[in-house]
């Protein structure tokens, strides 16, 4: 018998040449003359392109189209334009050819090789633009013959314009070339093929080796090579192979195979190698192209997770963001996340955790009308061990984030858990197998389900799909290959679901899940919680005062029914918490933003003080700034003009109100020194300081209460240095501004250079000595030690002059103390970690992050270290360590170069980090607190000479009132937050004295009311009709809102 020949092959192949004929059948770079990649396109035509260059500004459509009519250029394809970050506009006509019917698909390429958005004639944007991933094409309708359009080309990248470096300095003398601009005939049939066979050829390339899929991928795409050119190309054997892919994706999987649910994103990063006024028009390029590929594709769902903007596109594209709102309002277009913008998840306070949270909710309400109940935060650098209860308590119950993958030590052991928070609160969390960029390929479903950490627990993940961090978003490859993987056997299941559906189905698998409790430590990018100084020392400051604003504007609607609202001033401020410009990983123009915006909102808070307060009854005569704010639930002392004043819980009050703080004092000097040593010495402490402005000796000093007796605790080690400076070598493995790596703690160099010191000041109130050395030839530092009379520890006020490469300034601090873990303040409440080494989960941990202080403790006494605007840390053994400044050079060459100022304090004590034994009761978050909350004087008179104490707590010092502000909504309602700081559960009396106030609301972070509050009475409140008090529990660091109902006057 004679054998038949046809173009199917025999089913015994070499593997490795049929794999190959498969890649060249479709490349980019080989064969393009004859291959399948080269007939995408038919015929091109030209166009007509004129061009009109106007600088770095940014000009709105209108301005555009007029100076093109007048004074716009013809150009054509190799054309050079920029340089970086300048804007040009492109006035493209283009006559339809005459043998156009609708069978045939023409489209517009236009390729400016840089970002750029597509405009209507009529001025409505249509598509950005991103050549990078070959988004350049525009279907053209069949009429009219002639059309027009505009392209607004940014001279940047998607991805920056670093020079040498994607992360590094922006390159500014960068030009850009215009690679293409023409009408072509479009083959759709073509493209689906490409899909077909680049899928076929993944999976005849990853699939296992032992299973039959992987062969029949290949036999089938050599069959569909086969075919097609044996047939020409002709669009019957296109639609015949087609078919055949078609069937073979078709093919079900069994009831055990994973699903993967498929959300669409363009992760956008608010401002990074690029600056805020550019991601305005990242947005629109973004979601014009996403709005244009849901037309098409039905199934598709995208979410957008910032806030801010969300108000950006509202301001700047009005049309754009109503169509978003049509594509929301069918479920499609998701608002997620409920931030004002993607903030960094370790640095902001606790408050501003719950401000970018209420006024990103509301944002998100005007937007789609549902709060959002996903906390989405996909790249930050770690995640504080107090956001359960945040989330919680701002109405959100899931939360999405995947940067804990980047972690280079240990690999965290789920991806579906609950996450429970430090007071009990719990969360339910996922982590995507894979990243938030996905572009649904076969490698990438394998890679999820491979990944997956919790099989058997859970079989569903999501897959975050779609270019990101410089935006882009989905492409219409991927909604191709999200089609054919729907159900295809040998492959996880895609489904296209918004996160709210996937978390629906996964709730379903809550008794199976796990736990972790704690913080979400990143064992990465650590750094960021040194880099850029300046940028968190004005956060640190402006959270202050805009606390201290909010209490005034608070008084004022209690006094006058008037107050002034600061969610401007609070939206600008979030603004700057974003992932990568709080925690300093971006180029110095956005340093440069950053910088100004707390500037503007300086001045602008500076301008309003004591505006808002008013003399009420007779006359009285006062100097202005002679009013002194405390803002806090406690009485506090103010030192000024040699005096020790007392103040008021909650108070406004005249200096000449204040009365005199009754302190036994001595008549002699705190301060007594010779040509080796000084000593500092009052009646809660005694130090001894060498040349050096280090400490050789601290005591901390006591009355026991029981027996009188006098306690005294040595706090440093014998032979031992506190506030002892030290530098390393600081050069990580790539991510500069981000990371410090472990090996750099093997560089140390103790700073014992010569050294000036001087008492300065020496008085039985306050003594200081001023400390100067050189930390280098090129970096110095000038430090005032301070001890005042009526405070138990001594302060540091250090100035640095800083012009380093690569070099990292810590301070370290010996203690006297052994424990197996340090505390560290982080948002309402504080967390304990390893002081030693045991496992590679402790040694990863060798810089952590606090806020304003951290301690360590044993039974009876202590040693805890304050600060005001520092946020790394570190602890080993008995070592406490502050990390001041480092000096990265990418992306921002200069970063931190220059003069900084700074402060710290060390505060040993006999007792606990609660209750310290002194007559101050001045617990280390109280003390805290203090440190960084100072007393302030306002311009202004207020009612009745003084305002004080209207709300009180009975039961325990370790309530903290940390904010008290107009609700947002109601003119007749304060808002005040309360947390429990000291660990542990209380009941306690919030007693309210004030005639506005009639009743008590609980209520969430968002404001809205839980439920109603009793004001009941007691035995106190004899003789005043206005006080009253409600009962609260606290869990340990329980965060609590209340709404004061006040009377309208």
């Amino acid at each position: 018998m004679n054998e038949t020949l046809t173009y199917k092959a025999a089913l015994f192949k070499n593997e490795r040449t049929t794999v190959e004929r498969v890649e060249k059948f479709i490349s980019e770079h080989h064969f393009k003359d004859c291959n399948l990649r080269g007939r995408l396109y038919g015929q091109s035509y030209p166009i007509h392109v004129k061009h009109y260059d106007f600088g770095p500004d940014i000009v709105t459509f209108h301005e555009a189209v007029e100076a093109l009519s007048i004074r716009g250029i013809e150009v054509n394809v190799g054309f050079k334009f920029g340089p970086t970050w300048t804007t040009h506009w492109f006035q493209v006509d283009i006559t339809l050819p005459e043998n156009y019917t609708s069978e045939t698909k023409i489209v517009l390429r236009f390729d400016p090789n840089c970002e750029a958005l597509l405009w209507s004639a009529d001025g409505q944007p249509i598509k950005g633009l991103s050549p990078d991933f070959g988004r350049t094409d525009l279907a053209i309708s069949i009429s009219p013959t002639t059309q027009r359009f505009y392209v607004e080309a940014s001279c940047s990248d998607r991805f920056g314009d670093g020079d040498g470096n994607a992360i590094g300095p922006v390159k500014m003398d960068k030009l850009f070339e215009l690679k293409r601009c023409e009408l072509a005939e479009y083959r759709a049939t073509i493209h689906d093929l490409i899909i077909d066979f680049e899928l076929l050829l993944e999976m005849s390339k990853i699939l296992p080796k032992e299973g039959a899929r992987r062969y029949q991928a290949l036999y089938v795409a050599n069959d569909m090579i086969n075919c097609l050119v044996l047939s020409d190309f002709s669009l019957d054997a296109q639609m015949e192979c087609h078919l055949q892919a078609e069937k073979f994706f078709r093919q079900p999987n069994g009831g055990s195979q994973m699903a993967l649910y498929a959300v669409g994103n363009c992760h956008i990063d608010t401002a990074w190698l690029w600056r805020y006024r550019e991601t305005r028009r990242k947005c629109a390029r973004s979601w014009s192209a996403t709005l244009r590929l849901m037309e098409k594709y039905k199934k598709m769902k995208f979410v957008v997770s910032q806030a801010q903007q969300l108000v950006w596109l509202k301001e700047s594209y009005p049309t754009l963001y109503e169509n978003m709102q049509d594509f929301a309002a069918d479920g499609r277009f998701v608002a997620v996340g409920g931030a004002w913008v993607e903030m960094d998840g370790n640095l902001p306070s606790g408050e501003s955790m719950i401000r970018q949270l209420l006024y990103g909710q509301r944002e998100f309400k005007k937007f789609c009308g549902v709060f959002s109940e996903i906390f989405w935060l996909p790249d930050t650098f770690g995640y504080s061990a107090q956001l359960p209860q945040i989330m919680q308590h701002c109405g959100m119950q899931y939360f999405v984030t995947q940067k804990m993958s980047w972690s280079i030590v240990n690999k965290f052991p789920h991806h579906s858990f609950r996450w429970i928070g430090i007071d009990g609160t719990y969360v339910i969390a996922h982590f995507p197998p894979n990243h938030y960029v996905s572009q649904i390929t076969v490698k990438e479903c394998l890679d999820s389900r491979h990944n997956f950490a919790d099989h058997g627990r859970s079989n569903i993940a999501m897959m975050l799909y779609g270019f990101g961090d410089g935006g882009g978003g989905p492409n219409e490859d991927m909604l191709k290959r999200a089609e054919r993987l729907a159900d295809c056997d040998g492959v996880p299941r895609v489904q296209h679901a918004t996160p709210q559906e996937f978390f629906i189905e996964l709730v379903k698998d809550l008794d199976n899940l796990c736990s972790w409790k704690g913080e979400l430590y990143l064992e990465l990018h650590n750094a960021t919680y040194t880099t850029q100084a300046r940028i968190k020392k004005m956060n640190r400051l402006l959270e202050s005062i805009l606390k201290d604003h909010e209490f005034l504007q608070s008084m004022s609607l209690l006094e006058f029914n008037e107050s002034k609202s600061l969610t401007s001033q609070w939206q600008r401020f979030l603004l700057n918490q974003f992932h990568d410009v709080l925690p300093g990983s971006c180029i110095k123009e956005v340093v440069a933003d950053a910088v100004e915006i707390y500037n503007v909102l300086l001045d602008e808070l500076a301008a309003d003080d004591g505006k808002q307060l008013k003399w009420k009854g007779e006359s009285y005569e006062k100097t202005p700034n002679e009013w002194v704010i405390n803002s806090c639930n406690w009485q506090r002392i103010l030192f000024h003009n040699n005096r020790l004043l007392r103040l008021e819980p909650f108070s406004i009050m005249h200096l000449n109100e204040l009365e005199l703080f009754n302190l036994p004092l001595s008549n002699k000097p705190l301060a007594l020194g010779d040509d080796s040593e000084f000593k500092l010495q009052n009646r809660y402490i005694t130090a001894s300081i060498d040349k050096m402005g280090r400490i050789t000796k601290l005591l901390a000093h006591c009355v026991n209460k029981v027996n009188s007796v006098k306690e005294n605790f040595s706090a440093i080690p014998e032979n031992n240095f506190a506030n002892q400076f030290v530098i390393f070598d600081d050069v990580p493995l790539f991510w500069d501004a981000w990371d410090v790596m472990d090996y750099h703690l093997e560089t140390k160099q103790v700073l014992n250079s010569d050294s000036q010191a001087v008492i300065v000041k020496n008085t039985p109130l306050e003594a200081c000595i001023r400390v100067e050395f050189a930390i280098s030839g090129k970096s110095s530092l000038v430090q005032y030690i301070t001890m005042f009379a009526h405070l138990p520890y001594l302060i540091f006020d250090t100035t640095v002059q800083w012009h380093e490469s690569h070099k990292f300034l810590k301070v370290e601090f010996p203690a006297n103390v052994y424990d197996m873990d340090a505390y560290y303040d982080i948002q309402f409440g504080h967390v304990k970690r390893p002081t030693h080494r045991n496992t590679s989960w402790d040694a990863a941990k060798y810089e952590v992050v606090g806020h304003k202080w951290m301690a360590l403790t044993e039974f009876g006494r202590g040693i805890a270290l304050l600060n005001n605007c520092k946020y790394g840390h570190s602890c080993t053994g008995n070592t406490m360590t502050l990390s001041l400044l480092r000096a990265s050079k990418v992306p921002d060459d200069t970063a931190d170069m220059g003069e900084h100022r700074f402060s710290y304090a060390l505060y040993p004590f006999i007792g606990s980090i609660q209750q310290p034994c002194n007559d101050l009761n001045l617990s280390v978050m109280r003390a805290a607190y203090e440190f960084n909350n100072p007393t302030r004087f306002v311009n202004g008179w207020y009612a009745n000479n003084k305002l004080s104490s209207f709300l009180k707590i009975d039961g325990s010092d370790g309530v903290v009132i940390d904010t008290v502000k107009p609700a947002e909504d109601d003119v007749n309602t304060l808002v005040i937050r309360l947390f429990e700081s000291f660990g542990g559960g209380v009941s306690v009396k919030l007693r309210i004295n004030h005639s506005r106030i009639v009743s008590v609301d609980l209520g969430d972070g968002l404001e809205r009311t839980i439920s109603s509050l009793p004001i009941e009475t007691d035995d106190s409140a004899i003789g005043n009709q206005c006080e009253g008090f409600v009962s609260l529990d606290f869990r340990a660091f329980e965060v609590k809102t209340l709404l004061l109902r006040l009377f309208a006057l």
